[in-house]
């Protein structure tokens, strides 16, 4: 059982952010600490707030050694994607030159990149690219008729 003393400007921020913190999770460390400082123990504090065991104690460990900005830090894994270094020269591409097909999206990625993706990846990839649909239309537009279009129109009216 760890024992740790909360100073007092701490219990003031751990009985307001206890309910006002925007993360569900943080609220939840909030309420351990609250309890803890109330002097309960580890398995009443875990039923009480509706944690496991192994969260009670390391939530108070994170206190113990960070502080109330260590229990409030949630920190994601998010690993950096492949195309980062190629990203500029991807848009500058591909706003000159937009792909008609995601099959042709591929190919023109794994032409200037080296690297191939599934077909579903490189759909994600031009979105975030910030490449979509509309952006596409626009370069089908030069393709059509001037027929084509008036009846593209007619029928977006109707």
């Amino acid at each position: 059982m760890y024992h740790c003393h909360i100073s007092l400007e701490d219990q003031h921020q751990i009985r307001h952010q206890r309910y006002h913190h925007p993360d569900p999770i943080v609220r939840k460390r909030m309420t351990i600490l609250w309890h803890k400082h109330h002097g309960l123990p580890h398995h009443k504090i875990a039923e009480l707030s509706d944690a496991a065991p192994n969260t009670v104690t390391a939530t108070i460990r994170t206190y113990r050694d960070k502080g109330l900005k260590g229990v409030q830090e949630r920190t994601f894994h998010c690993p950096p994607s492949q195309l980062d270094p190629y990203r500029a020269q991807l848009i500058a591409h591909f706003s000159v030159h937009p792909p008609r097909t995601l099959k042709e999206a591929a190919a023109e990625i794994e032409q200037l990149t080296g690297l191939s993706f599934s077909l579903a990846h490189v759909r994600h990839v031009l979105l975030s690219l910030g490449l979509s649909r509309k952006k596409q239309e626009v370069f089908l537009d030069s393709w059509m008729t001037t027929s084509e279009k008036s009846k593209k129109n007619l029928y977006a009216m109707s």
